[in-house]
């Protein structure tokens, strides 16, 4: 199946025997999972696709407060009519957060419905993949990002902190993997928008824990959504499932650890350190490269 004719891609959460052993996520326990979250009000981004739906639609079979934000209307409310049946509240709110006012006009509502956040994942995020001479008049690629990925959320959390902190609350911020990695050729709208918040939260995160509010970071490597498979040359690429994903934040929910990180990322890390300058020179060779072949 084209990825680019279904907008949620579906992988069936396969997993190759490479991919079961770079990306082992254990199973959730249910009983605690649903003793955590009973009775709690769970705002997800990017709720209408992706992880963001498929976590959704995991915690519905719990009696939970399911606050449901994502730009894509139509979708919002299929899932809400999916839920209709099933043990949880659910709230939808379409909201963009590119746009300032949108995301006032959400906290407004959440205001007026009297609703405190137990637990915010942010989940929304927009990937691009363009190299220079491609950016070169679309800096509105760059402002999309930094909206998406760090000024949007910012907005929204500060607007529902003070209820997260009444309720001793939890963040978990689903980021990704190469904000921990060195700078990547083609990616610089991406990954500078996504170590913002990632600094930006890690910054308020020893405040936060004074006031008992729990941080938690998901540094997911590639997973098969939509966002991830609309780029071709990554279909063949090593992948986490939306499934495992989902799992990884569900855990990090139950068990409040600070962060998921796959176990071999202290590998690429220990030769950035030791070799520092090697990334780069592989980048600048490997483009040359391509364009001399391009120019041929």
């Amino acid at each position: 199946m084209n990825p680019l004719s279904n907008p949620d891609y579906d992988d069936n959460n396969r997993q190759s025997l490479p991919e079961r052993l770079l990306f082992p996520v254990k199973p959730v326990n249910k009983k605690r999972l649903s003793e955590t979250v009973t009775d709690k009000t769970i705002l997800i981004t990017g709720a209408s696709y992706g992880i963001g739906a498929l976590l959704a639609t995991t915690l519905r079979n719990n009696k939970e407060t399911l606050v449901l934000v994502a730009r894509t209307a139509e979708r919002l409310e299929q899932l809400k009519v999916d839920f209709a049946n099933k043990p949880c509240t659910t709230l939808i709110f379409n909201t963009d957060l590119r746009d300032e006012l949108q995301i006032n006009t959400l906290l407004q509502n959440l205001s007026s419905l009297q609703l405190s956040i137990d637990i915010f994942v942010n989940n929304a995020g927009k990937s691009i993949n363009r190299g220079l001479e491609a950016s070169l008049g679309r800096f509105h690629d760059t402002k999309r990002c930094a909206a998406t990925n760090y000024s949007g959320p910012v907005q929204l959390l500060l607007g529902i902190l003070s209820g997260i902190k009444e309720r001793k609350g939890h963040i978990i911020n689903v980021s990704a993997l190469n904000v921990l990695l060195p700078p990547t050729a083609g990616w610089s709208a991406y990954q500078s928008s996504k170590t913002a918040f990632d600094q930006w939260l890690r910054c308020m995160e020893p405040e936060l824990r004074c006031i008992h509010v729990y941080v938690s970071t998901a540094y997911l490597p590639l997973v098969r959504t939509g966002m991830s498979m609309v780029n071709e040359k990554k279909h063949h690429q090593p992948a986490m499932s939306k499934a495992k994903a989902v799992n990884v934040i569900l855990r990090l929910i139950t068990h409040k650890k600070r962060k998921y990180k796959p176990w071999w990322l202290g590998l690429p890390v220990f030769f950035n350190a030791l070799l520092p300058g090697l990334w780069y020179h592989l980048q600048v060779r490997n483009l040359k490269k391509r364009d001399s072949h391009a120019v041929h």
